[in-house]
């Protein structure tokens, strides 16, 4: 492979000098440091201990909230969240209440479905969405200064803007699949629908007929842009052979595979018709052959956007810097955070064909390192592993004792599928110091730790219980019928009569006279206002966990964020303890249905979580450079990096260099 990734190196700007320096920086999402110091302690670790044995392991500053789209923002910034203006998954859109994504813009998310699972942004083949992230992106301050720098998998990167920068940047978290899903739309065909179909949100089941042997169907692409209720289709026939126990997958116009029960397909290329006006689009999908008889049922992944041809653009400087990368290491996934947990959360996938399926993605990704390394002469080079964070978000009721999702069969099964993908980790550790070299400065980092999700709170019913939020005659009449939960921005809330609301996984809003649509509550009284909800959130108290108290923290606006973006923050920002969180409806604003608990059992696979106060979810820095900062924090890396260059500082980077005493 090694070999092969030189035939394919991007040619080097003009504009890049070399500065005789290096400097590695590996990110790993939701690297925990409790984790990591309990299996560096069991010796399974080689490669993490000997470069904190160089130089430092310390716990790492993230940012508040701890979601990553605000510490990757940190990060890519050097500035909090008062001035890169990302404060959640999801803000509010202050002309109507609306859940908007926090990192681009797009059209309001579906009101049935999670914010981060189904949030949609447009087509590739519409208005390309625009970045709210605010500020420069450090690889932009070297290029200034004629630094190379090497990103790959940049989460909270996407949308990008081409000809912003002449550095290499490729995406990860935010950017879509083909159909314009932020987390994927898979697909899901089978004889017969599961009991739980109804559940099936995030991706497209289908009943299929077996027709002699042959299940005649389609796949789904992005909308037609001259009918945009229709998704274009390609149409897909699969061949059953019962006595084999395999399928042979034909797609008009693109690829055909045959894959055997129990099979994973490589990357196939499927192709959309979109009419006059559109033309073909193309992308990439894998397939998953779980059962031919008696009943059939096949997997396809959400459909990728195809680096090698990239029908919006998810790299810089341009198209080709993904595509020379795809021609040497072959198709690999572009949709961010590739981990297919939607499909395990749906039921769709098991558990241990979800891992199996991480198992791809992180060897792709190590592909690409290799090819990285190849490449990797001068400057700095970032490289971005999603694994670690994924399989803990849907693993860790398999280590949690007592926790609501807990299955012991399972838990004995895969007890220990959260260590496998540490361990993967230090191999890739050590793959780059072996071809850097050891003396070569690395830096390896998290964006946040992990902790037990046990728990969830419904912060729009207590902010209903308590008198701050009132439904209006419509919304009491659904309120008291059974049924699913109220979608309360849209219809149901009693604005004349409502002080506050929730939005997004950690924020309370004010419903501020003059700031929101229908304000009723004066500025001069929303200090009082926010004072008093958060003694009442302090109290809280969890009568199922032995009166422990869910919230650890609640910040007000001014007290954690400073910049010209800080204005758009939420009011409040609840820091939850270990084992809480928002609900799905809360991040929603959504006010859930009657005979709903203020506190529930989180019986989901999304069964840990880092959505919590930061001292709870540290994330973790690993160098063999001379750590002299107390209680370093992710803007501080940001500096350490652009000083390692010799670089002035940027004012707006609110960071210090960790080495500098």
């Amino acid at each position: 492979m090694t070999a092969l990734a030189g035939l394919f190196v991007l040619a080097s700007c003009d504009e890049f000098r070399n500065v005789g320096k290096k400097l590695v920086i590996v990110g790993i999402d939701g690297m925990d440091p409790n984790l990591l110091q309990t299996f560096m302690g069991e010796g399974l670790m080689p490669h993490f201990l000997a470069l904190a044995e160089e130089g430092a392991f310390e716990r790492l500053g993230t940012s508040n909230p701890p979601q990553s789209p605000v510490a990757w923002s940190n990060f890519i910034t050097g500035m909090n969240p008062g001035g890169h203006g990302v404060f959640d998954f999801l803000h509010r859109n202050v002309d109507n209440y609306h859940p908007m994504s926090s990192t681009q813009t797009a059209p309001e998310v579906s009101l049935w479905n999670l914010p981060f699972s189904d949030a949609v942004v447009p087509s590739p083949f519409s208005d390309q969405p625009e970045a709210i992230r605010q500020g420069t992106p450090f690889w932009e301050w070297l290029e200034d200064d004629g630094i190379r720098a090497d990103v790959y998998r940049m989460p909270a990167a996407y949308p990008v803007e081409p000809g912003s920068t002449s550095q290499l940047v490729l995406t990860d978290m935010g950017t879509p699949d083909l159909q314009g899903g932020i987390d994927g739309i898979y697909f899901y065909y089978t004889s017969r629908l599961p009991e739980h179909a109804d559940k099936i949100k995030v991706g497209k089941h289908e009943l299929v007929n077996v027709d002699d042997g042959v299940v005649y169907t389609r796949i789904f692409g992005p909308p037609v842009p001259t009918e945009e209720a229709n998704l274009s289709q390609c149409p897909m026939n699969v061949y059953l052979d019962p006595r084999e126990k395999s399928a042979l997958i034909e797609l008009e116009g693109g690829d055909s595979v045959t894959l055997r029960e129990g099979e994973w397909s490589d990357w196939c290329r499927v192709y959309f018709d979109l009419g006059l006006i559109g033309g073909t689009a193309g992308g990439i999908v894998h397939f998953y052959l779980q059962e031919v008889e008696p009943v059939f049922k096949l997997y396809a992944s959400p459909v990728n956007i195809d680096p090698s041809a990239p029908t919006s653009p998810i790299s810089l400087p341009d198209d080709d810097a993904i595509a020379d990368i795809a021609d040497a290491i072959g198709p690999f996934y572009t949709q961010g955070l590739a981990e297919e947990t939607k499909a395990l959360q749906e039921m769709v996938l098991s558990d241990s064909e979800f891992i199996d399926q991480c198992n791809v993605v992180t060897e792709e990704r190590m592909r690409m390192l290799d090819y990285a390394l190849d490449r990797f002469e001068d400057g700095l080079l970032f490289f971005y592993f999603s694994t670690v964070d994924l399989r803990c978000h849907m693993m860790w009721r398999h280590i949690e004792s007592g926790h609501p999702a807990r299955d012991e069969d399972l838990a004995r099964q895969h007890q220990f599928a959260i260590r496998d993908a540490y361990l993967k980790m230090d191999e890739a550790l050590g793959e780059i110091r072996e071809r850097v070299g050891h003396d070569t400065p690395i830096m390896v980092m998290s964006d946040h730790g992990f902790a037990p999700f046990t728990r969830k709170l419904n912060i729009n019913k207590f902010l209903r219980d308590e008198g701050y939020l009132t439904l209006d005659q419509t919304g009491q009449e659904m309120f008291d019928a059974a049924g699913d939960a109220l979608p309360g921005t849209i219809i149901g809330i009693d604005w004349s009569k409502t002080k506050a609301y929730a939005v997004g996984f950690n924020g309370i809003y004010i419903n501020q006279k003059g700031r929101e649509p229908d304000g009723i509550v004066d500025e001069s009284a929303t200090q009082a206002l926010l004072e008093e909800l958060r003694t009442k959130l302090l109290a809280l108290k969890d009568d199922k966990r032995s009166g422990a108290a869910p919230v650890r923290r609640v910040f007000l606006r001014d007290e954690i964020y400073q910049g010209d973006a800080a204005a758009g923050s939420p009011d409040l920002v609840i820091g939850f303890d270990a084992h809480y969180g928002a609900s799905d409806d809360t991040a929603l604003g959504l006010v859930p249905c009657e005979g709903t608990p203020l506190i529930e059992d989180n019986e989901n696979y999304w069964s840990g979580n880092h959505l919590m106060d930061p001292e709870v979810v540290p994330g973790i820095l690993v160098t063999n450079l001379p750590v002299k900062k107390k209680d370093p924090t992710l803007c501080d890396l940001t500096a350490t990096l652009l000083h390692h260059f010799d670089l002035k500082i940027p004012e707006e980077v609110v960071g210090s260099p960790v080495t500098a005493p």
